[in-house]
C-alpha cells in the first residue's frame, strides 16, 4: 500500500470529505485518515500515483479554484455585490477553460518522486499557468461588470434627458430584424432602413427624435436583445413591445 500525505496550512478545506468524494470512482482500494493539517491517502493497486493524481487534479483544479478566484476577486476595489457578480462570472469562465489532463500529468510526475503534497505550495509553484488563467478570468469578469455599470449609468442619463425633452415626433416604429438591419417608420409612413448601424447609434437617434409613442418590433429571435432592452429602459411607458 502506497501512502500520500496531502496538507494545507492556509485553506479551510474539508480535505477528507473532498478526497473521499473524488476517490469514490477509483479502480483501486483506498483508505483515508486525518493527520494534523491534512489527510493521508493510502492506495493499493496498479499505478497508485495515477489514481492519486486523478483525485488531486479535481481537488486542485475545481475545489481549490474557487478559493483562488475568491482571493483575486476580494482584492478588487469593488462593492460586495459587484464582487459577487465578478466571482460568479469568473467561475463560469474558468470552468470553460478547465484542462485537467495537463494538471493530472503534473501531479503524477510530482508523485513519482514525492509522497507529500502541500496544496498551496503546489498551486503557487507548479500551477502558475492555471493561476494566470484564473486571474485573467477575474479581470475580464471585472471589466464586464464595470462596463455594464457604466452602460447602466448612461441609460439612466438618457432616460432623464428624454423625460425632460419636448417630443419632436408623435409616433415612431422600430423593427429590429433577425439579420441585424433596422427599419424606422414615422406617423407619416416615412421609412428609413439601417443596414449597418450600431445599437448605440440607433438609440442616440431615437433620443434626439424623442417620440411621444414608440412601437418596437423585435424580430431578432434573441431572448435578450441589448437594443430592445435599452429602448424600453430609456423610453419607459412610451414603448409598446412586440416580439
Amino acid at each position: 500500500m502506497v501512502a500520500f500525505k496531502i496538507l494545507t496550512y492556509e485553506y479551510d478545506l474539508p480535505l477528507l470529505k473532498l478526497l473521499n468524494r473524488r476517490m469514490s470512482g477509483a479502480d483501486c482500494a483506498y483508505a483515508l485518515e486525518t493527520v494534523p493539517d491534512g489527510v493521508v491517502l493510502k492506495l493499493r493497486g496498479k499505478a497508485p500515483e495515477d489514481a492519486a493524481a486523478e483525485a488531486l487534479s479535481v481537488v486542485l483544479g475545481r475545489d481549490l479554484r474557487y478559493f483562488a478566484l475568491a482571493e483575486f476577486t476580494d482584492a478588487l476595489p469593488l462593492s460586495l455585490s459587484e464582487k459577487q457578480s465578478v466571482l460568479a462570472d469568473a467561475l463560469e469562465a474558468a470552468q470553460c477553460r478547465e484542462e485537467r489532463r495537463i494538471l493530472k500529468q503534473k501531479i503524477a510526475e510530482y508523485f513519482s518522486t514525492q509522497r507529500t503534497l502541500v496544496l498551496e505550495g503546489f498551486l503557487r509553484f507548479r500551477m502558475q499557468e492555471f493561476l494566470m488563467l484564473w486571474e485573467l478570468a477575474v479581470e475580464q469578469a471585472a471589466a464586464r461588470v464595470l462596463m455594464n455599470k457604466e452602460y447602466g449609468e448612461l441609460i439612466e442619463t438618457l432616460k432623464r434627458f428624454v423625460d425632460g425633452r419636448i417630443c419632436r415626433v408623435a409616433a415612431l416604429s422600430v423593427c429590429i430584424h433577425a439579420d441585424g438591419t433596422i427599419t424606422l417608420r414615422d406617423e407619416n409612413d416615412v421609412r428609413i432602413e439601417y443596414v449597418d448601424c450600431a445599437p448605440e447609434g440607433i438609440l442616440n437617434l431615437l433620443v434626439n427624435m424623442a417620440p411621444m409613442k414608440l412601437t418596437v418590433y423585435d424580430l431578432s429571435g434573441k431572448e435578450k436583445n441589448r437594443l430592445t432592452e435599452a429602448i424600453v429602459r430609456v423610453f419607459g411607458d412610451r414603448v409598446k413591445l412586440y416580439r
